[in-house]
């Protein structure tokens, strides 16, 4: 039986390069060597290593460039603005999308830094916040979320790197079945707001790179 002992090394994360906010869903990206490890590690830490999501947020979003500090202590949210972490969010718009006289975008969002709840507090900051995120919206809101979907919006659904011979791997992960009733809950118009007829769910692993505008 092969043996890896990165998976025993919590100093080394046992090989993971990063985790996932909890209840969110998709890829994790993990090394079996410590060869592996750095050598991913140094891609992440030189933003080589592209880490993509489906978000669904709300109100009507415009592709997004967010470069808001983060700041957070112990377990309360994490701070947009201000003093903290140099952090960068990249967002493209899929589709525009409506339930109920309420207004949503489906994007596919790009973290360039990593920090923790990085998605969550930059599109609070900016305003649009994600469906289902009790942390980072008002208990109202969250609560009225839950009639959609009962757990946050947000899903890894792509990494891009490459391995020691410098061939590049592309890993995707379409939404999971909770995450897909829920989008089959909406109207869709991608390009004028809400339409009148409820279109088929938009394809979230687009081919188009996430705006750096």
């Amino acid at each position: 039986m092969v043996s890896w002992k990165i998976l025993d090394d919590a100093d080394s994360d046992f090989g993971f390069l990063h985790r996932l906010d909890v209840p969110s869903s998709g890829l994790i990206l993990a090394a079996k060597t410590y060869a592996a490890y750095y050598d991913l590690q140094l891609q992440l830490r030189s933003r080589s290593l592209a880490r993509d999501y489906v978000v669904l947020n709300h109100g009507k979003l415009k592709r997004h460039k967010v470069d808001a500090r983060l700041h957070w202590t112990g377990n309360f949210a994490t701070r947009s603005g201000g003093q903290g972490k140099p952090s960068e969010t990249r967002v493209s718009v899929v589709a525009f999308a409506g339930m109920n006289g309420s207004t949503y975008t489906m994007a596919l969002v790009r973290v360039c830094t990593g920090r923790r709840h990085q998605i969550r507090s930059h599109c609070a900051y900016i305003g649009h916040p994600t469906v289902s995120d009790g942390r980072y919206t008002s208990w109202r809101t969250y609560q009225g979320d839950l009639g959609l979907s009962e757990r946050n919006f947000l899903h890894r659904c792509r990494l891009t790197f490459r391995d020691a011979n410098g061939e590049l791997h592309k890993a995707k992960l379409p939404l999971p079945e909770d995450l897909r009733k829920a989008a089959h809950h909406l109207i869709y118009d991608r390009w004028l707001g809400l339409g009148g007829a409820k279109a088929s769910v938009p394809d979230t692993s687009i081919q188009t790179e996430p705006s750096s505008k």
